[in-house]
């Protein structure tokens, strides 16, 4: 017993030793966690500096050719809301609104896109739009497109 408890007094010595655990003895405070650089509100990369301005996490279509899947749509994009009101609706809303997007997308790829030629960024914006608008019941949350990519098989 006497044996034990004299290893543990060196192992703790050895630990009170080391100069990282010695200054967080002598404060009495557990060391600080690694800050996470990546959290949620710095995943997005910040486009703009407009306080009005919301990205949406990035949007994928499968893009069909010849019954088989040859491809993938991405969209990045944000909605520039002015009204406080209507943001925190749309946070609410997002699970909808990702679920209207892909509705929207899924469509756009299965009837207006063919393999091989280059999306009507246009149209996809206008069909994004309409799902927006309709999935919050009103207008307001402007739809703006900053990155459409095809890729390819």
């Amino acid at each position: 017993m006497k044996q034990l408890a004299a290893s543990l007094c060196a192992l703790l010595g050895a630990l009170l030793a080391s100069p990282g655990l010695a200054a967080a003895a002598s404060t009495s405070e557990a060391p600080s966690p690694p800050a996470q650089d990546a959290s949620d509100e710095n995943r997005h990369r910040m486009i703009t500096s407009s306080e009005t301005y919301m990205p949406l996490p990035p949007m994928t279509a499968t893009v069909q050719a010849n019954h088989r899947a040859q491809g993938l749509l991405q969209i990045e994009a944000g909605l520039e809301i002015s009204d406080n009101r209507l943001r925190r609706r749309v946070e609410m809303y997002m699970p909808r609104l990702r679920n209207a997007y892909l509705s929207a997308l899924t469509i756009y790829t299965g009837m207006h896109y063919r393999y091989g030629e280059v999306p009507d960024a246009d149209r996809i914006a206008q069909i994004l739009q309409e799902a927006t608008d309709i999935t919050l019941g009103q207008e307001g949350a402007e739809l703006l497109i900053g990155m459409i990519i095809i890729h390819g098989d």
